[in-house]
């Protein structure tokens, strides 16, 4: 019984997902600040990812360019417009097949985002979750978890 209550806090990659949210934070934190340091953290953190074979969530991809991995932040290191597909005449609303274009101004890789207030993503779809698990957030360094280890394997002895 207590190996399967090990096993359901276990988490593969725990801390590649921890150092890949502090590279993240860090890049957003740099971002217009100094650019090139924050498109370095990025890099990182995407190649963190890789390496461990871990699966990045799509709003945190969403967050860096595809080219250069700099952290985009409209108006402070990129350009977002609006585009519309079909000519209008007259000043209606954007219609639906309208796109958003974000230019990375470090590199000027452009991205286009679909405008469709009908679409859902797959991972926002409760369907697409199997489990959902929480990183605890214990410092493994502090003093009280080590007399409550220590009292654990006492009691274990007994």
């Amino acid at each position: 019984m207590k190996r399967k209550d090990k096993n359901k806090n276990f988490l593969q990659g725990r801390e590649c997902f921890k150092r890949m949210n502090f590279l993240y934070q860090a890049s957003m934190l740099m971002a217009g600040r100094s650019n090139v340091l924050s498109a370095f953290y990025g890099q990182l953190c995407k190649n963190i990812g890789k390496k461990a074979t871990l699966k990045i969530g799509p709003g945190i991809k969403r967050d860096f360019c595809k080219r250069c991995s700099l952290a985009q932040k409209p108006g402070l290191t990129s350009c977002l417009s609006a585009q519309s597909q079909k000519r209008r005449r007259n000043s209606a609303p954007i219609d639906e097949s309208a796109k958003v274009q974000l230019v990375c101004k470090l590199c000027g890789y452009k991205r286009h985002f679909n405008i469709n207030s009908n679409y859902k993503y797959w991972l926002d779809n409760p369907e697409s979750v199997v489990e959902e698990r929480s990183l605890d957030v214990k410092d493994t360094n502090s003093n009280e978890n080590k007399t409550d280890l220590r009292n654990e394997k006492k009691n274990r002895r007994v």
